[in-house]
């Protein structure tokens, strides 16, 4: 998926759309409108910085997962230990390379995780 379609998907799945929060950089953040907190972070890296050979530049999304999937999901192709959060809690997908699915999935999974929690009285 590209940038442009996966910040397309973000706005019409989940009314949000991103936010550049620091200055002189063109990094994307998804939030939540109500608690601020982030389910996504899009950036441009050097595919090294993920472990690769290359030095290409790539689109990465950071996305905030659950410590249980962390494994599997890292089994699959275009998922990495996430780069710059959380390495317990955070993966980072590198956009083109990941499937459809498993990219709407994950997105899916760090929206609910960081949601604000209902209170049951």
């Amino acid at each position: 998926m590209t940038k442009e379609n996966l910040i397309k998907f973000v706005e019409e799945e989940y009314g949000v759309k991103f936010d550049t929060p620091f200055k002189d950089s063109d990094i994307l953040i998804f939030r939540h409108k109500s608690n601020k907190k982030w389910f996504g972070a899009i950036l441009k890296v050097s595919a090294d910085k993920l472990g690769k050979k290359e030095k290409e530049i790539v689109d990465i999304l950071d996305v905030k997962t659950d410590p249980l999937i962390r494994e599997p999901m890292l089994k699959k192709k275009g998922v990495y230990v996430a780069y710059h959060m959380n390495k317990v809690h955070w993966l980072t997908v590198v956009l083109k390379e990941i499937s459809d699915d498993d990219l709407k999935f994950l997105v899916d999974l760090s929206f609910n995780l960081t949601r604000p929690k209902i209170k049951v009285n």
